[in-house]
């Protein structure tokens, strides 16, 4: 039986061996039958191509064109060749023989003429000559972007910060190319052409964002001054589709203070911070003891409170889109809805966000000659704060003694007297009584026609309603906080004016018109001429009123008509009217030698119409060349090599309405005969010659792809010059103590440069990229005619230093002796070891104002931005990373957490662990004293100031695509599923707080910054 066994088991491993043997002669059989493939792949002018993808169809084998264009491959008979290249169209080969294959690619005519957005128009990349910079927002599909504007974070040349993460205010700041004004410094914004905020859209409805950085945006010279912003929605294209996306996410803040939240060690180092004020402590030892004793049995009366823990969740944010699109030659349209809801990751109602969005975009051929149009964009929305708008503030002020509710309910506040905390504020009470609501319904409606008129001439025409609804509506119960041991209450809000409701009602309207004439011809084959004149007519309108009642039986009825005192009223209307003559001509030379000129005529309300006050003028020219199109330039590597070159200027006009006139106040009584009478004054110099702020700019730059356009390189540098800067000057109270006027003085350089690299290719099914940006800014005022401002915050405004640069007292370190002290310029009457050494700069033995030296650092205006990120895709798998950061710009908190027990708050716990003691001489921070009470180690100095510097990853997503031949089956296009990181990792020096919220700040009050984790899906029917 065994040998039978044995037998078997020997003939089954025969049997194995024979068909593996079968198997690898049959491989090696088939190898044999491979042909050596070879041959030449050329571009259709005859340049031969480096890099081009061959991939043998159906395997994993592949090879990549020489610097000849020459390749050799591999393959079966009858297989088929696939040869892909970046911007040229694919092509597929069967092997039959030998004989070596030339191949021709043609150019992809589409990807030649790929246009972006300029002013009023567009144009193809390849003929551009200015410096522009456009997001398309299909790389944004799926991030939780819940305005439009924080896009724009890590784009080059454009600072965006968002300073603010609270529901419904969260909107970046923009800046283009650093700032150049010492007034509003915001870009102009435009959808579709017509002015229009673009956090009042729909980022899914979007289908490109473009920046116009040096004089490409002086079409738009009125208010061009600080850069324009375009914006593109969607329209319809080719068959209709129904698409619907959603996604689902939680929040939580990036970054918080580490505060003492042991109640013993904050008494504890209080006390201490006293005593090394010469003071008596503040909590006496036998309370200590009896405080911590009753923390074992009764945490309402002896709570140990972290507030943040208390007050902070997880926030959640939800979004819908639901689109229809279409298109024939006879007409296109596009049909949208959306739904964003956010709540907040603070505890109580006031930080709820709702968003309804809607989009229609249509236009119909009428005949050959006629096209019209219609558009509307808008949303109602809604977002919830606390009636006392500064819970954050209150929460820096929280102490862990502080109780939070009673057992009743009631909501607590500390039997333990605590100097600067005579009314404690309870941000659960805060959090959960009396709210402010906002209400927003904004529309941006349009209707447009396009008319070809003989010669070749297009006129085009569009109208624009702007019309916001706002209303802000609030109420507050009356409020008290007990005593946890005694009962005892205390009014927090006043009951002389609690319970209260108000009210203030925003009704705003904006009409906007232009209209073009286009014209365009090409002359002998290689003259390519275009000309556009226009008109344009932009009207604001804008009226509010408010109102508050008091009088309330309790908090039940909040509606105006159960108050029974009538409070005050008051109310504003201004308008504002711009009207404006443009026009461009565009000339290039066989598409090598490139030419643009453009002018604007601006005339502004905002200034007299006396004299030539009122209009501005500003032109602009830009020139390119393109070298890679020369008969001497032969290259096998270089695909396009521009360089551009342009000079323009263009206006500001950010100054406050009527400005130029004198106005009269009213609210300023007279005394006739011991008789008092209402009257009114004049309060204000004005200066009637006020005109344009002016900004002229240059710009150098080039543009260059390599390799078969794998590696795109663009470089850029610039020049700002703003001059007539409008400013408030300040004027000696003895004058009259009146406030001084708006006048042109100011003059401010920006100087920098701006890299954008990129690189992309492909191995068989594995697409990749990377890229990345930096863009470098030099800001400095040139002129403010001999005048010194000094700011609050520790910065300064002067000549030869960047706009609010930082202007303190000079560390030296930490005094570690009397002696030192004794020996040393006198500071105060309070300094001994452990304090702050301050440099006597002018040597006069006494430290003051006069020893402050110039940190030539701005608070508000980086140095540097830079972004970089890259993306993969493998059969429908994709995986995408983008990254942000900033340098050269510092910051300088205080107050509440930024310094120790400021007014009666708490401190981090470093001043524990990181204050000088003898027995620490080594140590990081000071002394520990209240940093209210002895201000010495807390003067604006350049100890506490504090590097910014940040790098941040913004955005990580992993992708799927289903397959089609899944989806085939039930009649659906696409569906894509995704789950992203927001904020995930962030690298910085800055631990205190959010290093981006903080920027150009003073305190640590603000909504942090959040991290999202969402996922979702994308269906195309």
């Amino acid at each position: 039986m065994k040998l039978l066994l044995r037998f078997h088991s020997s003939s089954r491993l025969k049997v194995r061996v024979l068909l593996l043997g079968i198997l690898c002669f049959t491989a090696l059989s088939l190898q044999a039958q491979d042909l050596p493939v070879t041959g030449k792949i050329t571009a259709a002018n005859g340049m031969p191509l480096i890099g081009v993808n061959i991939q043998v169809a159906g395997t994993s084998r592949g090879t990549a064109s020489t610097a000849d264009g020459s390749f050799k491959i591999s393959a079966a008979k009858d297989a088929t060749l696939k040869f892909s290249f970046i911007g040229y169209l694919p092509k597929e080969v069967k092997v039959t023989n030998t004989t070596p294959l030339e191949i021709k690619l043609e150019e992809d005519v589409q990807k030649l003429n790929d246009v972006v957005v300029v002013g009023y128009g567009t144009q193809k990349k390849a003929t551009l000559t200015g410096a522009i910079t456009t997001v398309e927002m299909v790389d944004k599909v799926g991030q939780p972007l819940t305005n439009v504007s924080n896009a724009l974070q890590g784009v080059p040349g454009v600072f965006a910060n968002l300073s603010n993460s609270q529901p419904g205010v969260d909107r970046s700041t923009i800046r283009i190319r650093g700032v150049g004004t010492l007034n509003n410094s915001d870009p102009l914004v435009l959808v579709d052409g017509i002015e229009y905020s673009m956090d009042e859209l729909n980022p899914a409805d979007i289908e490109s964002v473009t920046v116009l950085k040096d004089a490409a945006a002086a079409i738009y010279g009125s208010r061009a001054a600080n850069g324009v912003v375009l914006v593109t929605t969607k329209k319809g294209k080719g068959t209709s589709r129904v698409n619907y996306s959603y996604y689902y996410g939680q929040q939580k803040a990036t970054y918080l203070p580490d505060i003492i939240d042991d109640p013993i060690a904050y008494m504890k180092l209080k006390n201490q911070a006293n005593i090394n004020e010469g003071k008596a402590p503040e909590y006496a030892d036998a309370d200590i003891a009896e405080y911590q004793a009753g923390m074992a049995t009764d945490h309402f009366t002896y709570p140990a409170n972290n507030w943040y823990d208390i007050a902070l969740k997880n926030g959640v944010i939800q979004k819908h889109d639901l689109s229809v699109a279409g298109s024939t030659d006879k007409y296109q349209y596009r049909l949208s809805i959306g739904y964003l809801n956010r709540d907040g990751i603070l505890f109580g109602p006031g930080n709820n966000e709702n968003k309804y969005s809607i989009g229609i975009n249509a236009s119909m051929n009428v005949n050959e000659r006629l096209k019209v149009g219609v558009t509307m964009d808008g949303y109602y929305r809604n977002y919830t704060t606390p009636f006392y708008t500064s819970t954050w503030s209150y929460l820096a002020r929280a102490l862990p003694i502080l109780s939070d509710t009673l057992q009743d309910g009631r909501y607590g506040n500390s039997w333990l007297r605590t100097l600067g905390r005579n009314n404690w504020e309870n941000p659960r009470m805060l959090a959960y009584n009396g709210l402010m609501t906002k209400t927003v319904q904004r529309f941006l409606s349009t209707v447009f026609a396009e008319y070809k008129l003989p010669f070749n001439i297009t006129y085009n025409i569009k109208f624009g309603v702007d019309k916001y609804d706002g209303l802000l509506t609030g109420f507050t119960p009356r409020m008290q906080t007990f005593n946890p041991k005694t009962g005892a209450a205390i009014n927090w809000n006043s009951p002389a004016t609690a319970p209260r409701a108000q009210r203030t009602d925003y009704n705003d309207i904006n009409i906007h018109f232009y209209n073009t004439l286009n014209w365009n011809h090409q002359f002998a084959a290689k003259h390519n001429v275009a000309l556009m004149l226009g008109s344009s007519y932009d009207n604001f309108d804008s009226d509010s009123w408010g109102t508050s009642m008091y009088g309330y039986l309790d908090g039940t009825l909040d509606a105006f008509n159960a108050g029974t005192v009538w409070n005050a009223t008051d109310g504003n209307y201004t308008r504002d009217v711009l009207q404006s003559y443009f026009g461009r001509l565009n000339y290039d030379f066989d598409g090598k030698y490139l030419l643009e000129a453009t002018f604007r005529s601006d005339g502004s309300s905002r200034f007299s119409p006396a004299g030539s006050y009122r209009w501005g003028f500003f032109p602009s020219a830009s020139a390119g060349w393109r070298i890679d199109k020369e008969s001497f330039f032969q290259s096998n590597f270089i695909d396009q090599l521009k360089l551009r070159v342009s000079v323009g200027s263009m206006g500001n006009q950010a100054v406050p309405l009527y400005s130029y006139l004198p106005t009269v106040e009213l609210g300023e009584d007279y005394s006739f005969g011991g008789t008092l009478n209402s009257g009114g004054a004049t309060k204000k110099y004005v200066d009637p010659t006020i005109h344009w702020e002016t900004t002229t700019t240059y710009n150098a730059g080039a543009d260059v792809n390599l390799w078969g356009n794998r590696i795109s390189l663009t470089v850029d540098a610039y020049k700002k010059h703003t001059t007539g800067i409008l400013r408030a000057v300040n004027i000696a109270a003895q004058i009259g103590n009146l406030t001084g006027p708006q006048q042109n003085i100011g003059a401010v350089d920006n100087t920098g440069f701006e890299v954008v690299l990129q690189y992309k290719n492909n191995i068989g099914n594995l697409d990749y990229g990377v890229y990345g940006n930096v863009s470098y800014n030099k800001n400095k005022i040139v002129d403010l005619n001999g005048e010194v401002v000094y700011n609050s915050d520790g910065t300064i405004l002067k000549e030869g230093s960047p706009i609010d640069a930082f202007y303190v007292l000079q560390a030296e370190g930490l005094f570690q002796s009397q002696e030192e002290v004794d020996h040393s310029a006198k500071q105060s009457v309070n300094t001994k070891p452990g304090y702050i050494k301050y440099k006597d700069v002018n040597n006069d033995g006494i430290i003051n104002g006069d020893d402050r030296v110039l940190i030539n650092t701005s608070s508000s205006v980086p140095k540097l931005a830079f972004g970089f990120g890259f993306n993969l895709g493998y059969k429908g798998i994709s995986l995408n990373a983008a990254f942000q950061g900033i340098s050269g710009v510092k910051v300088l908190p205080v107050a509440n957490l930024a310094f120790p027990f400021y007014n009666g708050a708490n401190a981090t716990k470093e001043w524990e662990t990181d204050a000088w003691t003898p027995e620490n001489p080594n140590a990081r921070l000071p002394i520990i004293t209240t940093s209210t009470g002895y201000a010495d180690n807390f003067q604006r100095s350049s100890f506490w100031i504090r590097d910014n510097a940040y790098v941040r990853m913004k955005n990580i997503q992993l992708g799927y695509a289903l397959p089609e031949r899944w989806l085939s089956k039930v009649k659906i296009s696409k569906v894509s599923v995704f789950i992203n990181a927001q904020n995930l990792l962030t690298f910085s020096k800055y631990k205190d707080f959010d290093p981006e919220s903080v920027m150009n700040r003073a305190d640590l009050y603000s909504y942090p910054m959040l991290k999202t984790y969402n996922g979702g899906l994308n269906v195309t029917f």
